[in-house]
This record gives C-alpha cells, structure tokens and sequence, in this order.
C-alpha cells in the first residue's frame, strides 16, 4: 500500500509508523508498504514500483518486456517517470524526453509501455539477441509490433544502429527457442561464426531443437528435468536412431556442457557441419 492510500484509510504518519516497528506495515519502496511480508509475486512488485513511481509512472524496458512476454524481466525493476521526479531507491528509473500517450498501455492492470515502445527501449542494452527475441516473442504471441514505424522514430534516437540494423534484417519468429540453454547453444553458434540453423523445426511429425537442412544435421539440447529418466533416455535415442534413418546426423548436447564446455560443444559443431555427409 502507498502512503497516499494509507492516508485514505485516515491513518496517519505515527500509526504508520507504530505498525512498522510492530512488523505490520513492511517497507518495499519509497512510501510504500507490504502488508505484514513484501511482495512475494513478480507482479506484486510491478505494481509496488507503480504506487512508489506515482500515477505518471510506467514500467519499461526488461520490465516491460517480461509483462509482454517478450523478453526476460531480469533481477532490476525498470520504471519510467517524468523528467522532474526523484529516483526510486532499488529501482532503476527512466527520464525521456518524450514519451507519447501511444505509448502507455495498460496490461492485466498494469500501466506499461508499449510493444513498440518497449522495443525501443531495449535498444539502450546493445544486445543484438535481446532485440531479435522481442520481435520474435511478439510475432509468436501475436502482438502488434509495428516495425516500420519503430524504424522511422529511431533517427533522433542515439543507439539506435543496432535495432535498425536487426529490424533490417531479422525475420520475425525465425529464431525462437524454448529454454536458457537453448538461447546459449544460438550464442556459441553465432559468435563462432557457423551457418545459422532453423530452431524449433518440425521434422517427421516431431519438433526438434536446431535443424541445419543443407548439411542435414540435427541437434537437441537437454534440460536435466526433461532428460534424467530412463523413459527420457529411451526416448532421447528412438529420435536419434529417427534422425539417421532419415539420412541426417544427430547431435545432442546437455545443458552443462552448453554452459560450461562452450569451447567443445563449438568444436563439435563445426566438425560434424563442415565434414559433409
């Protein structure tokens, strides 16, 4: 609760200040207060950051990209506020210059940005793949993005190179992926330089990880939880044994090895894509 809603309940700074030290009120941000815990839900906090921004406040950028279900929310909360307020201590705040009313949506009761927006936003991080899974989230999640417009804002915006440069090039939901190790797996194979495969590629009625169809290669990347049973490990090797019956080669690589031997699953990789059949 924010103090403007505690004042609403006549309750004034020595009551609040008593159900404080009594542990009833908890303190989450700047005039505003847990009821007896802080929030103890992603969108418990959304809406903490919101009475501590006040009623121009908006979530943006990570934050905004988590409500669309467009991106990662990350560990920092980000807010947007007008030029002349205060920051926010334990949350990373935001002044633009502009911020049009088209730009403001409300989601599940949340004010936010827009998609749009949202994307333009991100391009502050300087992340290539951050950008390229916004746009391909939105198209899976049928979002209206509408590209050619965020493209025509971005000529007085400064880091706008990289966002114009993807919306050039990116198709949308070409590279969407299911898991962290997943979108590492993309990173070891973009930053060594190999050709770029088809993710999520449906194959003799089953969807496999990464597809090169030209090389005719198969990878599967395995999560400990869908792969540490013996019914997964047959599993797992009936779509293999599929994969070479179809006259292509399958690899599969464990998430820890995605994480931490980077180096060998690249080794690999390449070997198995530059071999030839």
């Amino acid at each position: 609760m924010s103090v403007a809603q505690l004042r609403d309940l006549d309750a004034d700074k020595q009551w609040v200040k008593r159900r404080v030290a009594m542990g009833w009120l908890v303190h989450v941000f700047r005039g505003v207060y847990g009821i007896g815990h802080p929030p103890r839900t992603r969108r418990g906090w959304y809406v903490a950051a919101l009475l501590a921004g006040g009623e121009r406040s908006v979530l943006s950028h990570t934050t905004a990209a988590a409500v669309h279900e467009v991106g990662s929310a990350g560990r920092q909360l980000h807010l947007t506020l007008p030029r002349s307020a205060k920051g926010i201590e334990g949350i990373r705040t935001h002044r633009p210059r502009t911020l049009r009313p088209e730009d403001v949506v409300i989601v599940d009761g949340l004010r936010v940005t827009s998609p749009a927006r949202t994307l333009i936003d991100l391009a502050d991080f300087r992340k290539r793949r951050l950008l390229e899974k916004a746009i391909d989230q939105a198209e899976y999640h049928r979002l209206h993005l509408p590209l050619g417009e965020v493209h025509d804002r971005l000529h007085k915006r400064p880091r706008a190179g990289l966002l114009k440069a993807v919306i050039a090039t990116h198709v949308a939901g070409s590279t969407i992926t299911e898991s962290e190790a997943e979108e590492l797996f993309l990173e070891i194979v973009r930053r060594a330089g190999l050709p770029a495969p088809v993710p999520q590629h449906s194959m003799w009625g089953r969807r496999r990880d990464f597809v090169w169809p030209r090389q005719r290669v198969v990878v599967e990347v395995d999560g400990r939880k869908a792969h540490d049973r013996s019914i997964a490990f047959e599993r797992d090797a009936l779509r293999d044994a599929e994969v070479v019956i179809n006259g292509h080669r399958p690899l599969r690589f464990t998430r820890r090895a995605v994480k931490f031997d980077q180096r060998y699953v690249e080794l690999a990789l390449r070997t198995v894509l530059e071999s030839g059949y």
